[in-house]
């Protein structure tokens, strides 16, 4: 399995497998950012996905090819797409991450609303590295073997990434569901 570092290298040369490699690594993680934001608007979605990566094949060679550089610089192409699609679509972007749908039942679907909200909030402040760590482990189903792989660490290495991560997310998000219930019951 390629790094990460390797794959950017090849791909600033020109091999075209080292890019689809590197999209099919982080699409999953790309996608899910840009879904969320727009509220489950699957058109919407793959046109800023797509304007994301473009950006990044424009720009390949202004890319950090470090461990933790690929999700954060994507992610950042991701977020100026989404200003754009909000720019042109004479609109504000929305306040809070609901998709559509919901649960029949509203106290159900207000606490799962402000759940997804808070996780959304927590992966956000995350580091870059325990992000996509997190995000690869739970979401994609990675081995820490395979998440070692792309990271270019050892296994070890992966593991306590992943054990960082788990704490950080774990400490945000308790914080932040007290700063909540403080400002509902105070």
């Amino acid at each position: 399995m390629e790094t990460d570092a390797a794959l950017i290298a090849l791909a600033r040369s020109g091999d075209r497998n080292a890019l689809a490699t590197l999209y099919g690594r982080y699409l999953p993680t790309v996608w899910r950012y840009v879904y969320s934001r727009l509220r489950g608007d699957e058109p919407a979605c793959r046109d800023v996905v797509s304007e994301t990566f473009l950006g990044a094949i424009e720009n390949l060679g202004a890319m950090d090819a470090s461990s933790s550089g690929v999700a954060a610089w994507l992610t950042g192409i991701a977020r100026h797409k989404l200003l754009d699609h909000w720019r042109k679509a004479g609109r504000l972007p929305p306040a809070d991450r609901e998709p559509p749908g919901g649960t029949p039942d509203p106290a159900t679907a207000l606490e799962a609303a402000e759940t997804r909200r808070t996780v959304g909030q927590v992966m956000d402040r995350l580091d870059p590295l325990e992000r996509v760590a997190l995000e690869w482990k739970y979401m994609d189903g990675l081995s820490v073997r395979e998440i070692a792989g792309r990271l270019a660490r050892t296994e070890k290495a992966a593991e306590d990434i992943l054990r960082r991560a788990r704490l950080a997310f774990r400490s945000e998000f308790q914080r932040l569901t007290r700063v909540s219930e403080h400002r509902v019951g105070g």
